[in-house]
């Protein structure tokens, strides 16, 4: 009789229980986390209340509380693989890494061909910024999983980080050959093929985007870039004035190169607008824009303002040695007076001296003046 009464006890106790986990996942269900929760606590303490109320506590964000209620439910049940999983993402995603590790090493012990555990390996190596630990993960999840796209993007941009850029974009086409639709993929391929400077073959990818909709300031610019390094100059006039109408209107690199692409087509006036532009932005120091200027005048056969343009470089890097060459060099075609040009020479060899890269050009040229100078018995 007395053991009868214990098993009913112990039903009844079980009932309740089931009725109050379901209880709470009813409420769970509709996102009415504070109430699951409390219909949670009013089960008996296992495991699974543990769990549940973890995972309750994830919903709500709450991740230090889900993480306590993780591990007390492991205290009573270790071998609960759904649970760990869920436990070893939430690590991940509260940047708790160095912890995650060992959960998903101990879940790919227990089933090594489930993909998700070596993904989320790679999240955590990825978390610690371990890249050389991360890319095998990521590659062991896509071996396991060919559809995995999550573990295709962190695999390419793990290894654009690693500089790896042809495995990046062999794998970044594989993932385009599946879904040519796909932006994040063709972004990864414009990315490795800019960083690999193959921009002939970033131009169509870059193009693909816009066809899909994605006209970012970092595929507009890149674009521009590709047609400039590929001398389409034209094409990279047009795709950096949408740049700069769209995007960024104060990046001195931007007019530089359109200023660079002017002179190319031989339009001296927007070079020089262009190159003026850059230079107002990139005060105070400006002597590469000013070297531009000149080599834009020079073009032109306008050797006057190329040797004071290369005179306001000087002023910016009187160390430079290209930039001290090129003046005395302009100050040669511009003064008619030998004895207004020796200066220039003497200065560059005064500063660089004779063993420099442009010392014994200098040192020819000053002794051919001197000469001209002794012969004619000028002054």
């Amino acid at each position: 009789m007395k053991n009868n009464l214990l098993i009913i006890v112990s039903l009844l106790i079980s009932v309740v229980a089931i009725a109050q986990l379901d209880k709470g996942d009813a409420l769970a269900q509709t996102g009415n986390w504070k109430a699951a929760i409390t219909a949670y606590q009013n089960a008996p303490s296992d495991a699974i209340q543990q769990f549940k109320l973890a995972q309750a506590y994830t919903q709500l964000g709450n991740s230090a509380k889900a993480i306590i209620y993780y591990r007390a439910g492991f205290a009573i049940d270790s071998t609960a693989i759904k649970p760990m999983y869920d436990y070893g993402k939430l690590l991940v995603n509260s940047q708790q890494s160095v912890d995650a590790i060992p959960v998903f090493k101990l879940l790919i012990e227990r089933d090594s061909t489930n993909a998700s555990f070596h993904y989320y390996l790679g999240e955590a190596w990825s978390g610690l910024n371990q890249v050389d630990n991360a890319i095998p993960a990521y590659q062991k999840a896509l071996s396991l999983n060919e559809d995995y796209r999550a573990a295709r993007l962190d695999l390419i941009k793990n290894l654009i980080q690693k500089r790896e850029f042809s495995m990046a974009i062999k794998f970044a086409k594989q993932g385009i050959a599946a879904d040519s639709t796909d932006v994040k993929m063709n972004s990864y391929l414009a990315q490795a093929y800019m960083n690999s400077k193959w921009y002939d073959k970033a131009i169509p990818v870059f193009e693909r985007l816009f066809e899909l909709g994605n006209d970012t300031e970092y595929n507009r610019n890149g674009l521009a870039f590709s047609y400039y390094s590929t001398s389409q100059y034209e094409k990279s006039i047009e795709n950096y004035k949408v740049y700069v109408e769209e995007y960024n209107d104060k990046e001195a690199s931007v007019f530089f190169n359109m200023s660079v692409a002017y002179m190319r087509i031989e339009n001296y006036t927007e070079s020089i607008e262009a190159i003026e532009k850059a230079i107002a932005i990139r005060r105070p120091l400006l002597d590469k824009e000013y070297v531009q200027l000149a080599a834009v005048h020079a073009r032109n056969e306008d050797i006057r303002n190329a040797f004071y343009a290369l005179k306001a470089a000087q002023k910016e890097r009187a160390d430079d040695a290209m930039i001290n060459y090129q003046l005395a060099i302009a100050a040669d075609r511009y003064f008619k007076d030998k004895n207004s040009i020796i200066p220039y020479y003497e200065n560059y060899l005064e500063i660089h001296g004779k063993k420099s890269p442009y010392g014994t050009l200098a040192t020819e040229r000053l002794a051919d003046l001197k000469q001209a100078i002794f012969m004619n018995g000028d002054d």
